[in-house]
């Protein structure tokens, strides 16, 4: 071997050797990112069953203050089938109807109460009814409650509305 070839033979057992080193971090970084990976999986996995778990609790929570509803109601029908008689029937289901509102109310369930003129964030006009004698858009009726949990509306008040009559062209009359 001459002096040129020594120098040569020293680089590239150093660049083996640091291409090795560097095959050797990138096989531990690749088992590293399947750990990781396969740590991630499990957590979406836990996650969901952890939501899952508790929406089922909330539920179940919900249900057993429903329970003793249903049970006054079984009464109230099982007095009316024993005495044949509905004297004390309707106060009695008024009793039960106020009894379920103090549940939803303390869960966070309100009827939303309707002002006079519609509102389409809160209501849902159903009907149109043309008129001179109320305001446009005033609330003519209601047709059916429209409800909130807490803040968000679940269900719209679904409302007869007032609307200027039209014209025999169409247009509104003033």
């Amino acid at each position: 071997m001459n002096e040129n070839e020594k120098p040569q033979i020293t680089e590239q057992k150093e660049n083996q050797s640091a291409l090795d080193q560097l095959i050797k971090e990138k096989h531990e970084l690749l088992e590293h990112l399947r750990q990781l990976k396969a740590q991630f999986e499990n957590y979406k996995r836990d996650s969901l069953r952890e939501k899952e778990q508790v929406l089922k609790n909330a539920n179940e929570y919900f249900l057993v203050k429903l329970i003793p509803v249903l049970d006054d109601m079984e009464r109230a029908f099982e007095e009316v089938r024993r005495s044949k008689s509905y004297k004390n029937f309707y106060s009695g289901m008024e009793i039960i109807y106020k009894k379920l509102w103090k549940i939803l109310n303390d869960e966070g369930l309100f009827k939303i109460e309707p002002k006079e003129k519609f509102d389409p964030f809160e209501h849902e006009a159903v009907e149109r009814v043309e008129t001179d004698e109320k305001e446009e858009y005033s609330i003519l009726k209601i047709l059916e409650n429209g409800y909130k949990f807490h803040k968000k509306i679940v269900k719209p008040v679904k409302v007869q509305v007032a609307v200027r009559p039209r014209g025999e062209n169409g247009a509104k009359t003033e």
